[in-house]
Formats: C-alpha cells, sequence, structure tokens
C-alpha cells in the first residue's frame, strides 16, 4: 500500500516532465514505490535464498532512490539541470553495489550478522560490511541530508507561498530520516517501513503543489527588492501566456492579482491578427491618457519549457515631448518653405529682370545674388522632399519597372540627353516613394554631365538570389566628394548642410525597405550607383525588358 501513493504522485506530473526536477521526481517516486514494494515482498517471502536475492536489489533501491531524491533536489532549488554524465555519478554507488552484493568479497558488503530467521524476516545486525554501512547506510543518509537541506535553502531565498511550500517538503523529508533511523535502530516492527510512505505523501504534496499552484513556475530569486523597485511593469508568463509572477509595477499599474494565474491577454492589448502583445500602446487612466511600449523576450526553462518575460514601460513624457517638436518642426517647415521660399523667390524674380535690363547682364554681384536665390529656393524645394519622404515610413511590393518609368515621367530631363534603360520584369519591396529615388538619380547624373550639350545616363538592372540590383550610370564628372561624404556620416552630421542631400534621401530610401545603397565613381569616368531590394518569394524572374529611350 506503501507504493500507491509515490506511483500516483509520479502519474499526476508526468506531462509536465519537461519541467525542471519534474523527470528526477519522478524517478524518484517510481524508486521509492519499489522500496515499499521489495520491502513488503522480502518479508512475506520465506524462502531464504529467495529472501537474499530479494534484499540485494531492495539496498540497491535504497541506494539509487537516494541519489534520485538529491537530484530532484538540485534542480529544484538551481532550476537547471545536470549534465547526463554528472547525474550518471550518483546512480554509481547503487551499481557498484548491486554488483558486489552477490558475491560479498571478504564480507565487505554483509557480514555473519547479516541473517534471514525461521519466519523467513531478513535480520541486518551489527556490524555489517564497510560498503554496506558506506553506501546503503552513508551514502544513503547524506544524500537525504543534502536534500532536505537544499529544500530549507530554497525556503530561506524565496518567499510568500513558495516558501511555505519549500518549508512543509523539508519537513516531510526531515520525517523521512526520523523514519529512517527509527527503522534502523529496530524501534518499528521488522515488516513495517514508514520511509517510503512518507516519499508517497511527500510525493502528493509536491505534486499537487505542480498542478494546481504552478509550484515551479514561480521565480522566488528574481522577486527580490530590485525587482519590485523598477519603474517598468514586468510580467513573468508560462507556455500558456498566464501570468505566473510579475513585481509591484505591473501589480498596481495593471491592476492585476499575480496570484490569480490571468491570461496576459486580458490585461495587456494584443494584436487580433496574431495574438501577440502590442509593442505599443495608449489607455486612460484617471481621465489621463497614458502611452506604453512592450518588449517581450522568450525564454527556456529546464528542458524545453517555453516562458515569457514582458517588460511594459511608460512612454508619456516622451510621447508629449514628441508632439512637441513635431509641431516645432511643421512651423519650421512651413515658414522655410512657404515665407522664405516665396521671399526669395521675389528677390530672384526681381533679380533677374535687372539682370536682363542692365547692361551686359550686370555686374558680378548681381550674378551672385541670382545664384544664391537660386540655391536657397532649390535647398528650400529639398527641404520639402525630406518632409514628405520622411513623413511617409512605409513600404510596398511595386513593380521595379514601372517604379523606374514612375521616376523618369517626373525627372527634369534636357531634350538632349541620352537615357538608355533596360529593367527586368520584376516585383521587389521598395520604399512606397522609390519613384523619387529614380527621379533624383536621373537628376543627379544629368546635373554633373561632363559635356553641356549631351549626356548619357543607363538604368539597368540584374537578378540576384531573392534580390535585384538597379544600376544608375553616366558619363559626366562624377559625384563631387563633398557629396560623397555626406553619404559617409552617420546620425545628425549627415543632416548638418544640404550639399548632396538629395543622394543622401535615396539612401534613406533604399535602406527602409531593407535594401543596400553604394555609390561610387568610375575610373573610366562618370558616376555609378548601385541600389540592391529584396525580390518577394512568390515573385518570378522574367526577362529585362526597354521601359524608356530617349
Amino acid at each position: 500500500m506503501s507504493a500507491l501513493p509515490a506511483l500516483y504522485s509520479a502519474y499526476t506530473v508526468y506531462d509536465k516532465r519537461r519541467k525542471p526536477a519534474i523527470q528526477w521526481f519522478i524517478l524518484f517516486m517510481v524508486l521509492a514505490a519499489a522500496w515499499a514494494f521489495l520491502y513488503a515482498t522480502m518479508n512475506l517471502v520465506p524462502a531464504a535464498g529467495l529472501t537474499y536475492a530479494i534484499a540485494n536489489v531492495f539496498w540497491t533501491v535504497v541506494t539509487a532512490t537516494g541519489g534520485a531524491f538529491f537530484l530532484f533536489a538540485y534542480e529544484f532549488a538551481y532550476k537547471q539541470p545536470l549534465s547526463n554524465r554528472a547525474a550518471i555519478l550518483f546512480f554509481l554507488p547503487a551499481i557498484v553495489f548491486f554488483a558486489l552484493s552477490w558475491i560479498n568479497p571478504g564480507d565487505i558488503v554483509y557480514t555473519a550478522e547479516y541473517t534471514v530467521g525461521t519466519d523467513g524476516v531478513l535480520q541486518v545486525g551489527f556490524p555489517q560490511g564497510i560498503l554496506f554501512v558506506g553506501i546503503v547506510q552513508g551514502y544513503g543518509y547524506l544524500m537525504t541530508i543534502a536534500s532536505t537541506a537544499l529544500f530549507f535553502a530554497e525556503a530561506i531565498h524565496s518567499d510568500g507561498k513558495h516558501r511555505r511550500r519549500a518549508v512543509t517538503l523539508a519537513i516531510f523529508f526531515i520525517g523521512v530520516l526520523v523514519a529512517t533511523t527509527l527503522t534502523i535502530v529496530d524501534y518499528l516492527p521488522p515488516y513495517y517501513d514508514g520511509t517510503a510512505l512518507l516519499y508517497g505523501f511527500a510525493g502528493i504534496y509536491f505534486a499537487h503543489s505542480v498542478n494546481r499552484h504552478g509550484f515551479l513556475e514561480f521565480s522566488p530569486v528574481a522577486r527580490n527588492q530590485a525587482f519590485n523597485a523598477i519603474n517598468e511593469a514586468v510580467f513573468i508568463l508560462n507556455a500558456e501566456d498566464e501570468i505566473i509572477d510579475g513585481n509591484s509595477t505591473a501589480a498596481e499599474t495593471f491592476d492585476v492579482n499575480l496570484d490569480s494565474r490571468e491570461r496576459i491577454e486580458d490585461v495587456l492589448p494584443t494584436r487580433s491578427s496574431t495574438g501577440e502583445i502590442k509593442g505599443a500602446f495608449s489607455r486612460t487612466e484617471r481621465g489621463e491618457l497614458k502611452y506604453y511600449t512592450t518588449q517581450t523576450q522568450p525564454f527556456a526553462y529546464g528542458r524545453g519549457l517555453a516562458g515569457k518575460l514582458i517588460v511594459v514601460g511608460e512612454i508619456t513624457e516622451l510621447k508629449q515631448r514628441e508632439k512637441e517638436l513635431e509641431r516645432i518642426k511643421d512651423v519650421l517647415i512651413r515658414f522655410f518653405r512657404h515665407d522664405i521660399r516665396t521671399s526669395m523667390q521675389i528677390i530672384l524674380g526681381q533679380s533677374e529682370s535687372l539682370q536682363k535690363d542692365l547692361p551686359d547682364g550686370g555686374d558680378d554681384n548681381l550674378t551672385d545674388i541670382v545664384d544664391t536665390s537660386e540655391d536657397i529656393v532649390n535647398k528650400a524645394h529639398k527641404i520639402r522632399l525630406i518632409d514628405s519622404v520622411i513623413g511617409e515610413d512605409r513600404n510596398v511590393v511595386a513593380s521595379l519597372p514601372e517604379m523606374v518609368e514612375d521616376g523618369i515621367t517626373k525627372a527634369e530631363i534636357p531634350s538632349d540627353t541620352v537615357l538608355e534603360v533596360s529593367i527586368h520584369d520584376v516585383d521587389v519591396q521598395c520604399h512606397s516613394k522609390f519613384a523619387f529615388a529614380v527621379q533624383e538619380l536621373i537628376e543627379n547624373a544629368v546635373e554633373h554631365r561632363g559635356q553641356p550639350d549631351q549626356a548619357t545616363v543607363v538604368l539597368r538592372s540584374e537578378i540576384e538570389e531573392h534580390a535585384v540590383t538597379l544600376f544608375v550610370e553616366d558619363d559626366g564628372q562624377g559625384i563631387p566628394e563633398t557629396e560623397l561624404e555626406v553619404l559617409r556620416e552617420e546620425g545628425e552630421t549627415q543632416m548638418s548642410h544640404l550639399s548632396g542631400i538629395g543622394l543622401w534621401i535615396v539612401k534613406y530610401l533604399t535602406e527602409k525597405a531593407g535594401g543596400v545603397f553604394e555609390c561610387r565613381n568610375q575610373h573610366s569616368g562618370g558616376a555609378q550607383v548601385r541600389i540592391t531590394l529584396p525580390v518577394p518569394a512568390e515573385s518570378e524572374d522574367e526577362p529585362a525588358r526597354t521601359v524608356s529611350d530617349r
């Protein structure tokens, strides 16, 4: 009967065997059940020879139970499994004992005091062989004491219900030590061994704690003062997306009972299409709109159990600051685009009229005024383009030849420009404003042409694996080093001046779509721009076609 509680405990947690400690707990309970069964059988069998044989197996099981008990306690306390090689070492004493118990060389296992009485009951007697004392009694006691100490250590370093359950298990195992001692000193009748029975009841309590209260899913070590002091809300989820732990900020901000195992979708907003937690969301708290951002980090626990750590940070002040900066930017953009640009266009118009009226077009100062005015008007136009491009951060799947053709149509191309176009009929993943990139590259090539009366611009493509590269080449003077420098710089220095800003926008549009932008001056003369864009998986390669020729 003592075997039944242990077997029941192992059965109820079998489906959780991939969690830390559960595999060793199952083996521990099976060995405890075998302990109870063999002990009873050994005392019921009247034949002395059969009793000795069963006893050899029984003492081996007793020793192996101690090893399994320690491995169970170790994984429970440290939440990580030992390697198989290290785990085998804990069963090595049982293997050695089992092998030598049948031959008993030099009485190192049993002595003459080890006998079977006329009633068929095994009498161990004292003293016994050094192997029996060292392995069955010494090793068994050592493993039980060490395991119980691990449960007490776990209780000390945890809190709440986790601590209470760890203490209760430690008390159960102290009872095991007492029961074993009483059996050894013959205080209990020979037909009764309370050790296996107490193991079984402790197993039932542990299995109940795992199945009903998520005993192995709590993180007591992490619940310390620092964990609860951070400003971000932290949720710890199990594999079923149930909240099994969290800090005080999470409980207070989102009004969550951390012991009720609520589902995370009942607390945080999720995407309807995927069920994943939204990366950013807003909610009204006490009449005030609050903004939050989330970070989700999956983690492995034990032998493959997946869980999640979700950190929710409030970004309300950052969001308000962002809106303030957006308003300031809008005001400055409107001021520069409309007021300054309009004023400069008036100055430019008046200067050009004055230049026409004066003999020989006026002096150099007037020419400088016209050139500077044109430059400021052009830069105002560039600022408008930057605002429109950065303001629309959206990628699309589009036909590459159609995007190129759209860019050619919008570009200001002198009539004497030779335009050679050979583009594959393929879809690419690109920014929604990619046609502007093509337009800018063509106009940039014309701007830097070598001869004032003619320029040749070549647009061609090459198909690669999962990507297509667009080449824009010209035979001009190449791109000035100052503009190339803008492309090499990082961060805010890229926007420190507007020289080469057109190429910077092209680079921005390319990289936003996951592409690669390269720009260089060719040794043979002229510039070459390479734009590599990803091709959607469903897109098929088609032969190159001529989109336009000029």
